[in-house]
């Protein structure tokens, strides 16, 4: 009976609750999508639910012209009521678009299982012990088949089945069920048979899960009751497969001595040891260099998930503990409940409550150790107990003023009463707190500013919570930060997209207390998600984006201004060093002036002619 399941890709998670309403989950936002009650929920409530797709095929209605057809996949959830009825509903249109059942059995049989692959189609079974096979087109039964002898009452209630594919050419199809005893099963026209008997009891609900690699196909059979999974080869060979008569054709039925030596009775190849019964289960087989790698992950009533981690290699009697075992819990130490668990690969999705809301968490199992413990959750502060004896039940009155006396002459220290006055104000406490870091131990200090930046966060002043945030010091960001309560985590982010818009400082400084809190409060921000807190921080990345967008206009405006005045600086350089070509300078004054008389060669000549001439008629 399966109340809860993932779809096909992992990206929705659904449950039927226990007055009967589907819910479906976002496994991605761990938001709830979708909730239905169906209007037979008093009546006849769901039993049981199962994913299935179905291909839509759409032609264009042009004529003379090839069609167009466009393929389209709609999930779908069939739910399994109490009378009978199979309510196939539309995720995409949130709605029940069609409901099928089986006129001739009367509306009164209790659908405890269905099951659907797709190149197989759709099953359910019931109480009375019959499976059938639905046409989803004409949302009629196909064919029906009896699953139980008859015999033993215990057998005529499946609890359980699950389709087994192949590769086999054959008409026929497998089916494992799981009553009293858990049986594989041929189906074919209408009638069954049994080809192998697994020879394991079972409670009334038994959990079955099957693998298919290749053309190799297991499954994994536990109860609900037992703290123990079984892990069986059920790969459809020659030998499972009907007798061929004289056309060909697959018959019918074998007589009674084949149908006899065709029933084999196995034992299991692997069995997986569990601390608690399990309550959901699923398993990946993949190939992995020269073996294939079975990773198993199983649930547990107690609230773990068991993780194995196995190569197939022949068999072993010896049960297989787990690789390792994942437990959520809070920072007290109380286990969150598990709901469903799911492999992707190597990592496992993980489904747990956590007060009223539903969680998705996708972890990567360590193998290194035996156990992983996640702590999830608020941590609620531990409340102080007064411990009193007979002794201190009665108290006196309070003594008003104490003064105390330190030895060898140190300083009087006294003690106010209670509700006196406060020697030192509350102006002066503040400058304390905002005392510059030189000095001090940085542990002080922001213990210092976490108190000042929840009191101007408290008091809303603008003052005290630009004396911490202007601080730009990755260091003192981060110590601030992580004792900040969650209460004042939003208002802190409203601050920072506040400052986001200002100056260029105080945006340099929002850069590091920004980094300080997602580092801090990364899960708090993450379980916000529909809060004012998501809104701040979208609008922080929208003005960081903006703000990058033009860092490489702003970059090229810069180096070219750099260019420009390194260029006119050179030139201004080669200018004053050149010598000059002309230098001119105009003195008009007499006195400062001073002029050479000119002599003439010619006139001194003549002065020594006469000269000679006149001694000559001297004589």
């Amino acid at each position: 009976m399966a109340v809860s399941a993932f779809s096909e890709d992992g990206k929705y998670y659904s449950n039927i609750s226990k007055d009967g309403r589907l819910r479906i989950w976002d496994t991605e936002t761990n938001v709830l999508k979708q909730e239905y009650t169906p209007n037979l929920h008093l009546s006849s409530p769901p039993s049981c639910l199962q994913w299935l797709s179905v291909t839509n095929t759409a032609g264009s209605p042009q004529k003379g012209a090839k069609r167009k057809q466009s393929v389209s996949e709609a999930q779908f959830i069939a739910l399994g009521t109490t009378n009978g009825k199979i309510l196939m509903y539309s995720v995409t249109q949130a709605k029940v678009e069609n409901v099928i059942s089986d006129e001739k059995s009367g509306f009164n049989q209790y659908i405890t299982a269905l099951d659907w692959r797709r190149n197989y189609g759709l099953f359910s079974c019931n109480k009375a012990g019959f499976v059938y096979e639905w046409d989803l087109n004409s949302g009629k039964v196909r064919n029906k088949y009896k699953v139980t002898d008859g015999k033993n009452k215990q057998g005529n209630s499946v609890s359980s089945i699950k389709i087994v594919p192949h590769n086999q050419k054959t008409q026929a199809k497998y089916l494992v069920t799981s009553s009293w005893q858990v049986c594989v099963w041929r189906l074919l026209k209408g009638e069954s048979t049994v080809v192998r008997q697994l020879g394991h009891n079972t409670s009334a609900g038994a959990l079955l899960t099957v693998a298919q690699l290749e053309n190799s196909c297991w499954l994994i059979e536990g109860s609900q009751t037992e703290r123990l999974l079984s892990f069986w080869d059920i790969t459809v060979t020659d030998e499972h497969l009907p007798q061929l008569n004289g056309n060909g054709d697959d018959s019918a039925t074998p007589n009674k001595r084949q149908r006899r030596k065709s029933v084999t009775t196995s034992t299991p190849s692997y069995n997986f040891v569990l601390e608690d019964a399990p309550k959901f289960v699923d398993v990946d087989v993949r190939a992995e260099g020269d073996g294939n790698m079975l990773r198993l992950a199983a649930a547990t009533r107690s609230g773990v998930v068991h993780y194995y981690g196995h190569m197939l290699n022949g068999a072993s009697a010896k049960p297989i503990k787990p690789s390792v075992t994942v437990q959520v819990t809070t920072a007290e130490a109380c286990p969150l409940p598990l709901l469903a668990c799911r492999l992707a690969g190597a990592e496992l999705t993980l489904a747990y409550t956590d007060g009223p809301a539903v969680l998705f968490e996708k972890i990567s199992p360590d193998t290194s150790s035996k156990t992983q413990v996640l702590i999830r959750g608020e941590s609620k502060p531990a409340r102080k107990k007064n411990k009193t004896n007979d002794a201190n039940k009665v108290r006196g009155e309070p003594e008003r003023d104490v003064t105390y006396v330190e030895p060898m002459g140190g300083v009087t220290r006294k003690r106010n009463a209670p509700g006196g006055e406060v020697e030192v104000p509350m102006e002066a406490r503040l400058e304390n707190l905002s005392l510059e870091p030189r000095g001090r131990g940085k542990a002080a200090v922001g213990h210092n500013l976490t108190k000042l930046l929840v009191q101007g966060l408290h008091s809303k002043d603008k003052s005290l919570i630009l004396t911490v945030l202007q601080k730009d010091d990755p260091l003192v960001a981060a110590q601030t930060v992580s004792g900040l309560p969650a209460g004042y985590v939003p208002m802190l982010m409203e601050q920072l997209a506040d400052m986001a818009t200002r100056k260029t400082s105080q945006c340099a400084s929002v850069c590091s207390w920004l980094a300080a809190t997602l580092k801090a409060h990364s899960a708090l921000l993450l379980a916000t998600t529909n809060s004012r807190t998501s809104n701040h921080l979208t609008q922080l990345l929208a003005l960081f984006t903006y703000r990058r967008s033009h860092l490489c206009q702003l970059l090229n405006l810069k180096g070219r201004l750099e260019l420009t005045g390194s260029q006119r600086a050179a030139r201004d350089e080669s200018h004053d060093a050149q010598p000059a070509v002309l230098e001119y300078n105009d003195t008009s004054s007499d006195e400062e002036m001073e002029l050479e008389q000119y002599q003439s060669d010619s006139a001194a000549s003549w002065s020594d002619d006469a000269e000679a001439a006149a001694s000559s008629d001297e004589d």
